[in-house]
């Protein structure tokens, strides 16, 4: 499976919020982190602490989906422009009720390493 393969397999099981096949894209050790505004919002290391923030965020969206805009590769690492919608399924703040619609475009830097994501930083 070719590094690109392995992006597009996560972000389809992300999409259709299938966290058991999600995390078969990633590595034991894996790290992910999410820095929105410049602040980290969230971060995880290991298997089981991403395991558990992807089961509390697959609950809190009615549907959500990320579109891979562009992509550039080299030296096991990725870097894709995406787009992403969601529809909150629960209340996150008074601004933030369910039904809202979150629109934003970021970037995702992904490390790959024995044919599996250790390292998904998502910048938005």
């Amino acid at each position: 499976m070719s590094n690109q393969d392995l992006l597009l397999g996560y972000i389809q099981a992300y999409n259709a919020k299938d966290v058991s096949e999600m995390l078969t894209c990633f590595g034991e050790g894996c790290v992910f982190e999410n820095i929105s505004g410049g602040k980290a919002t969230a971060r995880t290391e290991g298997k089981a602490q991403l395991e558990a923030l992807a089961r509390r965020s697959a609950e809190m969206f009615a549907s959500r989906e990320q579109k891979v805009l562009s992509v550039t590769e080299g030296q096991g690492r990725i870097v894709a422009e995406i787009d992403y919608h969601a529809v909150l399924q629960v209340d996150l703040s008074p601004d933030l009720k369910a039904g809202s619609e979150l629109k934003l475009r970021g970037v995702s830097v992904i490390e790959i390493s024995g044919g599996k994501i250790v390292r998904l930083s998502d910048y938005s």
